[in-house]
C-alpha cells in the first residue's frame, strides 16, 4: 500500500511541475490532488477489507 502512495504521489508531482512549472500555485495544486487521491486510496482499501 505504501508503495502504491509513493508511486501516486511522484506522479502528480510530475504531472503539477509539466503543467504549471514554477507557478505559485503548482504548490497548492500538488496538495489538493495528492489529498483527493490519498483520500479515494483510503476509501479503496476499506471496500477490500470487507
Amino acid at each position: 500500500m505504501l508503495i502504491l502512495i509513493w508511486i501516486a504521489v511522484c506522479v502528480i508531482f510530475y504531472l503539477v511541475q509539466n503543467v504549471l512549472g514554477n507557478s505559485g500555485h503548482a504548490l497548492e495544486l500538488f496538495a489538493l490532488l495528492t489529498a483527493f487521491v490519498l483520500f479515494f486510496i483510503d476509501r479503496l482499501s476499506r471496500k477490500a477489507k470487507k
